[in-house]
């Protein structure tokens, strides 16, 4: 009889345990789910995996999956019912200075071609800052910046999850794109060399080099660009700084607060306008986008097309080796 109580005893604990750890999961699970993980300043700016899958699953008409890596990779496996673009689709080809925005009608037939609309809400993901780049010009051109979201974690968060891909692209309809319209808040994204010129000697402006160091120093130069070095009197930080190394988050963006103390530690902060450059306008694309989702206005953040292409090539002033 003693035994029996014993027994009964353990396992009414055992239950009561059990039922409490039950409800912290529970409660904790929940509040993931409501708590914003990096406390940004415009966080609709991403979408997570799990909240896209949910839109895939549900075939929600009013989104445009844009996969912005190179075709082979798009074609080894992507997000189910994804659109394909590449660097080369968004480059203006006639151009003296290789790699520079393509001219708005080509956007226009590129996206019309692939079945969007201006109503169409994209989520966009590359393996790199690709993304960004097609985000810049869509916005520059007037699509609706609210309409546009970033796969937090791109591909790899996707497949991290266990989630689905595909090999095969969707069947699209073509359709005629038209943007909406530039605005006075989207047009300043696009400066140009005088325009950096100009802001190098202003206090209140910021002209950052988001390229690799060796790249900043003048020790490698990459194709296209005619001589090695850095346009003289910039800060500088690598475009990749803003997003997490290692573990299951990688390749997901940095927290607000570490994205923004950064910036700050080399003098960018929000009351100053910021002129981005790199080697072609895509790495300082995403450094624009960084900069815009923890808070920074808008109408302050500029990136630099030509980049260091067009800056190597002119009769301009360079510098290498360590910051002076």
């Amino acid at each position: 009889m003693l035994g029996t109580k014993h027994l009964s005893k353990r396992f009414i604990r055992f239950f009561f345990l059990a039922l409490i750890s039950s409800f912290v999961l529970l409660i904790s699970g929940q509040m993931a789910l409501a708590i914003p993980s990096g406390g940004y300043m415009r966080s609709e700016l991403l979408i997570q995996p799990e909240d896209l899958k949910s839109l895939v699953d549900r075939k929600d008409p009013d989104i445009r999956i844009i996969d912005v890596r190179e075709k082979i990779k798009y074609l080894a496996g992507h997000v189910p019912g994804a659109v394909n673009i590449w660097r080369p689709d968004i480059v203006d080809k006639d151009h003296p200075t290789p790699g520079m925005m393509a001219p708005q009608s080509q956007i226009e037939e590129l996206m019309g071609r692939l079945g969007i609309n201006h109503r169409n809400t994209l989520i966009i993901y590359s393996d790199g800052p690709d993304g960004a780049r097609l985000w810049w010009i869509l916005a520059y051109y007037g699509f609706p910046i609210p309409q546009m979201k970033f796969l937090d974690g791109g591909l790899d968060g996707w497949k991290a999850k266990g989630y689905p891909t595909e090999m095969i692209p969707p069947q699209v309809s073509l359709v005629q794109f038209k943007f909406p319209g530039k605005t006075k808040s989207t047009e300043s994204l696009l400066c140009t060399l005088p325009e950096i010129k100009g802001a190098l000697k202003e206090p209140k402006k910021v002209v950052l080099d988001v390229r690799a160091q060796k790249e900043y120093s003048g020790e490698e130069m990459l194709r296209d660009a005619v001589r090695a070095g850095r346009i003289p009197g910039v800060s500088w930080i690598e475009w990749r700084e803003v997003l997490i190394k290692e573990g299951p988050s990688k390749g997901y963006w940095k927290s607000a607060e570490e994205i923004r103390k950064l910036f700050a530690d080399i003098g960018v902060t929000p009351d100053k306008e910021i002129y981005i450059y790199c080697q072609s306008g895509v790495r300082s694309a995403h450094s624009l986008v960084s900069l815009y989702l923890i808070g920074f206005p808008l109408e302050k953040l500029k990136n630099y097309d030509g980049s260091w292409i067009e800056w190597s090539r002119s009769n301009e002033t360079i510098e290498t080796g360590a910051p002076k």
